[in-house]
């Protein structure tokens, strides 16, 4: 029922507002922050990047102006695009002025948009800090050696806590003010916590939910509800045949899923780019090699160039078997659509019937307390 609901709001939110084109403009100045600053646009519904933009840094104020159909987000990062100062969203038709405060790339001037959403982020630092901050002490503690089921487990206990006084900030400025567009924005930060968003939503007016800064938080519902379907998808899968599939292996021949078949397999859909992949490699290796006779990995590299997925394989001297997914090949297989894969690492546990027994999405330890009890 919930879903339902879920699919009902999104599709008349969605009605509610159309994308409204307009030319987005960015003022700035990053003197001190190193040789270059990088400008990121990124679309909302696609999370594609679709502008880029490196400015030489000096005293000199920037003026750059783009051509946008909906919202959009823009990040500014460090000189090696590797590190963010700010995240914004980019509303068609608005200007924000981005400057050095001291040590520190604020902004809070601009068009009326920019001063009011300056001030609606004043309102959730507190709330919005403790969570991103604790996030960064999971990974600390991670890359420390901490057990991963340690960390798991006092990250579940911990960040609803966290969420709910986000969620309870966020509503208290929407709350107290309804129609700005800065509201509707603002409840986009909420992310994919959904009955928040729908919570703080009903509290717009007409008027906000029509805007486009709405768009924010209705592709949050969106990409919630396609995530809903896919698991669902993904739950409906177990004990039926796994879809085949024929993919080009490393060596340039095709190979199908089910010629596989006899053997308990693994479809670990992963790429290079992916942190949590790389990061589970070693416990992959280990149960590789525990149950060899009885197990194979297909690994299915995704949204890789050949040159990078190849250089991986053998960094990391990956003994399993590999294919890649070319995106851009509309003719042949998608294996990402077929399983419903949206998020990496995803892994696939198909029995030697060749059947779908689990659908394990992230880096999980209980996936490998499984494969002991499956494969002993």
């Amino acid at each position: 029922m919930k879903k339902l609901i879920l699919s009902m709001l999104a599709g008349m939110m969605a009605m509610g507002a159309l994308a409204q084109g307009g030319k987005f403009t960015v003022k700035s100045t990053f003197e001190g922050r190193g040789d270059s600053v990088g400008l990121v646009l990124v679309d909302i519904k696609s999370s594609q990047t679709v502008e880029r933009q490196v400015l030489q840094v000096n005293a000199q104020m920037h003026e750059m102006s783009y051509e946008l159909k909906d919202a959009a987000m823009l990040f500014v990062l460090d000189n090696n695009n590797t590190r963010g100062y700010i995240s914004m969203p980019a509303i068609p038709g608005e200007t924000v002025e981005i400057y050095r405060d001291g040590s520190n790339i604020t902004h809070c001037r601009g068009s009326q948009f920019y001063v009011d959403y300056d001030i609606a982020e004043q309102s959730i630092e507190q709330p919005m800090m403790a969570l991103k901050n604790f996030a960064g002490e999971c990974q600390y503690r991670i890359n420390q050696g901490v057990p991963q089921e340690q960390v798991m487990k006092d990250y579940e206990e911990r960040v609803p806590v966290l969420t709910q006084a986000l969620a309870d900030a966020v509503m208290t400025y929407v709350k107290a003010h309804p129609d700005q567009d800065a509201s509707a924005a603002l409840i986009a930060l909420l992310e994919d916590d959904t009955e928040s968003i729908e919570a703080a939503a009903a509290l717009l007016t007409d008027r906000a939910r029509g805007s486009v800064a709405a768009n924010l938080y209705k592709s949050n519902l969106e990409a919630a509800q396609k995530e809903a379907e896919e698991e669902a998808r993904q739950e409906a899968m177990a004990g039926n045949p796994a879809p085949d599939f024929t993919l080009n292996d490393i060596n340039g021949k095709p190979l199908a899923l089910s010629s596989l078949r006899g053997k308990w397999v693994i479809i670990d859909f992963w790429g290079s780019w992916c942190k949590w992949c790389i990061k589970g490699i070693p416990d992959m290796k280990e149960y590789y090699t525990k149950y060899g006779d009885k197990l194979e990995i297909l690994g299915v590299d995704c949204n890789d160039t050949v040159e990078k997925w190849k250089a991986a394989v053998k960094e990391y001297e990956l003994p399993w078997v590999h294919v890649y997914w070319d995106k851009d090949d509309e003719n042949g297989d998608n294996p990402l659509e077929l399983y419903g894969v949206r998020g990496f690492p995803t892994k696939v546990v198909v029995d030697p019937k060749g059947n779908v027994a689990k659908v394990i999405v992230g880096e999980d330890p209980a996936f490998y307390d499984y494969l002991d009890e499956v494969l002993k």
